[in-house]
């Protein structure tokens, strides 16, 4: 088959299928299709199928798991325990400090650790809106 770019999922369907069936072992002449086939899927996906970035908490409790560790693990280089729960429950951000000390902790790249996410803010606006004149 004569392969071009994948503009419906029929096609990228039957991309996926092609690449199955020449995956092992790959004569030398299929190669060549196979590294196209691979192009062609990668650029779909991408443009049609979007992967999310993920989320930094989501990534250290996931690393935490894997490692066996528990919050109280992380008490002695983060800072008290309060400060761990806070960020683990996205009511306190994570500060360069602890982006650094996790990803060398843990194991993980900064970059994967020091994208935005969502902050559970009421925790922060009950403490201004505890500054606000009664009948104002």
């Amino acid at each position: 088959m004569s392969w071009t770019l994948l503009k419906t999922e029929a096609h990228y369907q039957a991309a996926l299928e092609r690449l199955d069936e020449i995956f092992q072992p790959c004569s030398e002449a299929e190669q060549d299709e196979f590294d196209l086939l691979v192009l062609l899927i990668n650029n779909y996906e991408t443009t049609h199928h979007p992967i999310p970035d993920a989320d930094p908490v989501q990534v250290i409790k996931m690393k935490m798991a894997y490692m066996e560790l528990q919050q109280k693990d992380l008490v002695k280089y983060i800072g008290s325990k309060s400060t761990v729960s806070k960020i683990l429950s996205y009511k306190s951000p994570l500060t360069l400090r602890h982006i650094w000390i996790l990803s060398k902790l843990l194991d993980l790249p900064v970059e994967l650790l020091a994208r935005p996410y969502r902050i559970d803010q009421r925790d922060f606006m009950k403490k201004i809106d505890d500054l606000t004149p009664i009948g104002a």
